[in-house]
């Protein structure tokens, strides 16, 4: 089951690494050095639309003829149980700032905003989101 995290200050949850869509996708999917994200899977913590764009590249794979329904639909289910997730809600307007300012979209941005509120490192795989993300300060790594 999934869970969302409280963002809240007064917390004393630690985020160390955020995990984007890119990082899982290429992960359930088995892409080259897809191995390379498993050691950040199981600690890192993401947003809700980390499930969504996922979800979104297996059904791209799938009319593609790359993977089954059954199988998109296991991973999907596992997903759900697996992501600790932090509540984008309280990201939403640092991403719009980040986005207009670096002309990217918001779901991008999302994760950037996520990363930096939280002073969490990025895992990611998107290049172009790496390099706007150490522009912000923002550790990296790249999977």
């Amino acid at each position: 089951m999934t869970e969302t995290i409280s963002t809240d200050p007064n917390s004393s949850e630690l985020v160390s690494e955020i995990i984007d869509s890119s990082a899982i996708t290429k992960y359930v999917s088995k892409e080259p050095d897809w191995m390379a994200v498993e050691g950040h899977l199981a600690s890192a913590d993401t947003i809700e639309l980390a499930i969504k764009e996922t979800t979104n590249a297996l059904w791209k794979k799938i009319r593609r003829k790359e993977i089954e329904l059954e199988s998109a639909k296991k991973i999907v289910s596992n997903l759900s149980e697996a992501l600790w997730l932090l509540d984008q809600r309280d990201y939403m307007e640092r991403a719009l700032e980040i986005a207009t300012e670096h002309n990217i979209t918001i779901y991008d941005a999302l994760f950037l905003a996520c990363a930096e509120v939280e002073k969490g490192k990025l895992v990611s795989c998107d290049l172009a989101q790496l390099e706007i993300a150490k522009k912000l300060g923002i550790q990296t790594v790249k999977v």
